[in-house]
């Protein structure tokens, strides 16, 4: 049996070594004709911080990250962006922003890093980031920065890996989010949260970006009268290709803030394995990721593999239960549900203890399909192998196939779908 599996898992890896395959960028053209009134590349991270200020702020202590060519400030761009003049930020060379619109995937790699937090939203590696940090002293408890997200990305790589991704953290909490999705290729397009977006495909407006977004405001709860840290944070995922960028608005950093504060709803899942168990387990509840980090919950290793959830009480979610078995010691064990059904018969066996609802996820249709915008859980069973009850919840499509070849039994919806997350 042990031999007829492995050609069926090498034919799996071997698709997915393709699937993965490094993208290669179109060669870039030359510029015929700068379109946006000018770019300057460069500038000192004390000039450019001190552009963005608006009403009722003050900045200090600027410092920036990042190629030299991926920061500098722009003028003329009302037309194309809403935003007369202000800051730019790109994954790229900044002056490629330049239109008109000569190709569908403008890109330049300076093979730099990306950023942790950054990558941490997206819970993919990130590269050639582009930080800009200050202090903010505002006058009131909530403050705003305006903005434009704009990527080369689209509409080729929407719903993809390639998520490339912005965050304004504000005292260490991204407030560059709307309807609780932090921005990003995946959480606004065409598809997602449509109204937020401008395709740029046939190049109406004068700028080399495929789509980008309307203004934005990031709106944060800061404390008045003291230094505030600020970052400004823009990278690629999952490779250095297809420029990104994003155009901050001169001025456009103020206090009060202007509109709601712009909170997130998504919260990051993080699976565990445990060697002797041989069991998975996965929590986005902070303390306990913590615990198992630091090996106060002792023997478990994160898996590298992790996916975006709903806060409980999202409105359009349901719940996930969780429960609790020590029942098949010496190992124990959890088990996740999100449908309601299976969670009120778990609740009655003896041998399970009901923990909490732990998160929202969203539904699958009956043929496990999600809606744009989202990605699909797959559940697997281990059928009790080892003596224990265990499942595991992949959003990989690789790591559920080869979790059927090594002979654990798919559950769900159509191929075995439990639940639909934000991708």
């Amino acid at each position: 049996m042990r031999t007829l599996l492995m050609l069926p898992l090498l034919l799996v890896l071997a698709f997915a070594v393709d699937a993965d395959a490094a993208r290669v960028a179109p060669k870039n053209a030359g510029k015929v004709l700068p379109k946006i009134g000018g770019i300057a590349p460069g500038g000192a991270a004390a000039a450019l911080a001190q552009a963005l200020v608006g009403p009722g702020v003050t900045v200090s202590n600027a410092r920036f990250t990042g190629d030299p060519a991926a920061s500098g400030t722009f003028t003329g761009a009302a037309a194309e962006f809403s935003i007369a003049s202000g800051v730019i930020l790109s994954t790229g060379n900044v002056v490629d922003a330049h239109g008109p619109n000569e190709g569908d995937g403008w890109s330049t790699d300076h093979n730099r890093p990306g950023d942790n937090d950054l990558s941490q939203i997206v819970g993919a590696e990130t590269f050639d980031a582009a930080v800009l940090e200050f202090d903010v002293v505002p006058v009131s408890n909530t403050m705003s920065i305006r903005f434009v997200f704009a990527s080369e990305e689209y509409p080729e790589f929407v719903d993809s890996d390639f998520n490339d991704v912005l965050a304004i953290f504000v005292n260490g909490v991204n407030c560059a989010n709307y309807n609780g999705r932090p921005v990003a290729i995946n959480s606004i397009n065409e598809n997602v949260n449509q109204a937020l977006f401008i395709p740029n495909y046939t190049g109406a407006r004068n700028t080399e970006f495929d789509g980008f977004t309307v203004p934005l405001d990031c709106v944060a709860v800061v404390t008045p009268g003291v230094p505030n840290r600020v970052k400004i944070a823009i990278a690629d995922t999952s490779d250095g290709i297809y420029d990104a960028a994003v155009f901050i608005a001169a001025g456009g950093m103020r206090s009060p803030g202007t509109g709601a504060v712009t909170g997130s709803n998504v919260v990051r899942v993080i699976e565990y394995y445990h060697a002797v168990f041989d069991h998975y387990f996965m929590t986005a509840i902070a303390d306990e990721i913590t615990k198992l980090d630091n090996g106060t919950f002792a023997g478990w290793a994160r898996t590298g593999h992790s996916f975006n959830v709903f806060v409980l009480g999202t409105p359009g979610t349901v719940d996930e239960c969780r429960f609790f078995s020590t029942a098949f010691g010496p190992k124990s064990s959890h088990f996740y549900t999100p449908f309601a059904g299976e969670c009120a018969i778990v609740k009655q066996n003896p041998n399970w203890q009901f923990e909490a609802a732990v998160f929202g996820v969203i539904l699958p249709r009956t043929d496990g399909t999600c809606d744009a915008g989202m990605r699909p859980v797959y559940r697997v069973y281990n059928r009790s192998m080892g003596g224990a009850p265990n499942h595991r919840q992949v959003t990989d499509q690789f790591l559920f196939q080869t979790m059927l070849l090594q002979g654990w039994q798919a559950e769900g919806s159509g191929p075995g779908v439990t639940a639909c997350v934000p991708s």
